[in-house]
C-alpha cells in the first residue's frame, strides 16, 4: 500500500511519501457552519420576520461578565422621524436566514423600526440592568444573563 501511495502521490522534498498530496480538504461552507466569526457577520441584511430588509448589522456586543452575546446592534435602512437610526435588539431574537446570507429579528417591520433607539455614544447603558430589561421586554425576549436563553 506504502508502495502504491509513493506511486500514485509521489514524494516530499525529503525524500518521505507524500501521501495528501492528491487528498481535497473539503470544508464546509461559511453559511452553513453553526460556528462563525463575528466580523464574518458584520455589515449583513437585517429583515424583520417578514422577509423585508430592515438595516444592517453593525455590531455584535458580548457581555464578558456572564461570557454571552448580548445584542446585535443594527442600523435602521429607516426609522421614525423622532428616532436614531441604531438600535441594539437582543440577540436572542435574531437567527441567520437559512441561506445564510442575512439575519432575520423575529418581529415586524414596524416593531423594529419603533424599537428603543440608541446613539453610538449611549451603547455604555445596556449595562443599566432597568434598560436592559426594557429592550428584552419590547422584543418579548428573556434577558440573556438568564439561563438558557442563547440559541441552541
Amino acid at each position: 500500500m506504502l508502495r502504491q501511495a509513493q506511486e500514485s502521490s509521489g514524494t516530499s522534498s525529503s525524500g518521505t511519501p507524500d501521501l495528501f498530496s492528491a487528498v481535497e480538504v473539503k470544508r464546509p461552507a461559511a453559511a452553513r457552519s453553526p460556528i462563525v466569526g463575528a466580523e464574518s457577520l458584520l455589515g449583513r441584511a437585517v429583515f424583520d420576520s417578514q422577509g423585508s430588509r430592515v438595516g444592517e448589522l453593525l455590531d455584535v456586543l458580548v457581555d464578558m461578565h456572564v461570557g454571552r452575546v448580548a445584542y446585535g446592534v443594527v442600523i435602521l435602512d429607516r426609522a421614525p422621524d423622532w428616532s436614531e437610526r441604531m438600535i441594539a435588539v437582543p440577540w436572542n431574537t435574531m437567527q441567520m436566514q437559512a441561506d445564510g446570507d442575512g439575519i432575520c429579528i423575529n418581529a415586524t417591520r414596524d416593531w423594529i423600526e419603533r424599537a428603543p433607539s440608541m446613539r453610538i455614544e449611549a451603547m455604555a447603558e445596556l449595562l443599566d440592568r432597568e434598560l436592559a430589561v426594557f429592550i428584552h421586554a419590547y422584543f418579548g425576549a428573556k434577558p440573556y444573563w438568564e439561563r438558557a436563553v442563547q440559541h441552541g
